[in-house]
């Protein structure tokens, strides 16, 4: 299999909490580092191979387009624009859109920091055939996971030694790694995906989907960082500091 060409960003959620350090600035164009929150999404999924992004924005979210057109480093950028009503419904929204496109992708939050390298890792190893039997077979999904908890409210995850995850939240018993915003499906998957009202959390749809006992692969990372509070940006700027150490 080729690698992973398309991917999307959700992009289209108020930001409440970190709007409170940046009134009137939408949450894609909040400084990091000097450079806008949604630039340095965009340069780990281009690291990752990704040639061809879709960004779901919302309705004020128009001022983001043409920041990330000048960060799209030759990838070929299209947008949604949609106020969705959950993270869910974005999630939903922006994957059937890329199943229509390729058999499998990457979605991201706009608030996830992780290092080019780890986005590149993830691409590669999501797709990566479990050896079973002798006969390979490809997560249908895949997670990626850290160790660096730094959340609110995080959603743990227990994973096997082959990395499939057995259980997310509060199945979770170990509770050695959090999800961190970034994402891998099929398009098979994608096309079984529940209605939009079904969840009311993007969390709650993962939960479901590793219960039913589907072959969801857990990718470690190391430091990332979600953007959900003022306090946040310091701690990403930390993190990108070391991207090319």
């Amino acid at each position: 299999m080729r690698g992973v060409r398309w991917a999307g960003i959700i992009a289209a959620g108020e930001g409440s909490r970190l709007r409170k350090g940046y009134p009137g600035l939408p949450k894609p164009l909040v400084p990091v580092a000097g450079r806008p929150l949604v630039h340095w999404v965009a340069a780990s999924l281009r690291a990752a191979g990704i040639r061809h992004l879709l960004v779901l924005l919302n309705s004020r979210g128009d001022a983001v387009r043409s920041a990330l057109r000048r960060s799209a480093g030759g990838m070929r950028v299209r947008f949604l624009r949609r106020d969705t009503a959950s993270s869910w419904e974005s999630f939903r929204l922006v994957s059937r859109a890329l199943a229509r496109e390729a058999p499998r992708f990457l979605v991201s939050t706009v608030d996830a920091i992780a290092p080019p390298a780890d986005a590149r890792r993830f691409a590669e190893e999501s797709c990566a055939p479990w050896r079973s039997g002798g006969v390979g077979k490809s997560p249908v999904a895949a997670l990626a996971l850290t160790r660096f908890v730094d959340d609110e409210k995080p959603l743990w995850a227990d994973i096997d030694a082959s990395g499939r995850v057995l259980s997310l939240g509060g199945d979770a018993v170990r509770r050695r790694a959090v999800t961190c915003g970034l994402y891998a499906l099929s398009a098979a998957a994608a096309g079984k995906l529940p209605g939009a009202r079904r969840h009311g959390r993007l969390r709650d749809y993962w939960i479901d989907l590793v219960r039913s006992g589907a072959a969801v692969r857990g990718v470690m990372l190391s430091k990332t960082v979600d953007v959900d509070r003022p306090e946040d940006i310091a701690a990403a700027e930390r993190v990108i500091r070391c991207f090319d150490a």
